[in-house]
C-alpha cells in the first residue's frame, strides 16, 4: 500500500481542518501535522527567524522540505494516513507570491504523490476565528481558499469537498470516502 492511503485535508483557514485531523488522530489514525503552523510554532517558542513575515522565501522553502520529510516519514505509518494540507499547495502558493521555485520542488511534487481524492474545507464563517496564529480577517483566508485548491486539481487530484457539519459527523464523511475504493 502507497500513496492511495494518503490523503490530504486541505481547504481555506480557519475552516475546522485542524479540529478534523485532531479528532481522527484521537480515533488512531495517522495523522501528519501542517508544517507551515509547525514552523512558526516552533520560531515563535525559540525566537528564530524562520517566519513569513521575515525571508518569505527562506519560510516557504522549509515548508516543502517538511511536506517532502512527511510524505516520505508516512510510509512508516499505519494507513490511512491524513496530511494537513500538502507539497502541491506549497508549490502553488510559492507561484502566487511571485517566489522562486526550485525545478526539483516541481519534481518532487510529482514523484510523491497523494491519494486521488483531496479532501476540501471551504471558507466557513460561522466557525472561523482569529488567533495567536491566525490573525488574517475572514475575507483574506476566503479569498485564498482557491489558489489552495487549484494546485491539486491542475494535478489531476478529485476534489471532495467536506460538509460543514460537526466535526463527528466530518470524520464519519471522511472515513465513508476512505472506505469506498479510489476512482
Amino acid at each position: 500500500m502507497g500513496r492511495e492511503q494518503f490523503y490530504v485535508i486541505t481547504g481555506a483557514s480557519g475552516a475546522g481542518k485542524s479540529t478534523l485531523l485532531k479528532a481522527l488522530a484521537e480515533r488512531g489514525y495517522s495523522v501528519m501535522p501542517e508544517a507551515a503552523l509547525s514552523i512558526v510554532r516552533e520560531q515563535e517558542e525559540c525566537g528564530g527567524t524562520l517566519l513569513p513575515g521575515t525571508d518569505l522565501q527562506a519560510f516557504m522553502n522549509e515548508v516543502v522540505a517538511r511536506n517532502i520529510h512527511a510524505h516520505e516519514a508516512a510510509k512508516s505509518l499505519r494507513r490511512p494516513v491524513f496530511f494537513d494540507r500538502g507539497i502541491p499547495e506549497c508549490i502553488g502558493h510559492m507561484a502566487l507570491l511571485n517566489l522562486d521555485i526550485s525545478p526539483a520542488y516541481i519534481e518532487e511534487s510529482r514523484a510523491r504523490r497523494y491519494a486521488n481524492t483531496v479532501f476540501v474545507a471551504e471558507p466557513w464563517p460561522e466557525i472561523y476565528v482569529c488567533d495567536q496564529w491566525r490573525r488574517a480577517p475572514f475575507a483574506r483566508a476566503a479569498r485564498s481558499f482557491e489558489p489552495t485548491v487549484l494546485p491539486y486539481v491542475k494535478q489531476g487530484y478529485t476534489t471532495c469537498v467536506l460538509p460543514k457539519v460537526p466535526v463527528e459527523q466530518r470524520v464519519a464523511f471522511i472515513l465513508d470516502q476512505v472506505r469506498r475504493p479510489e476512482p
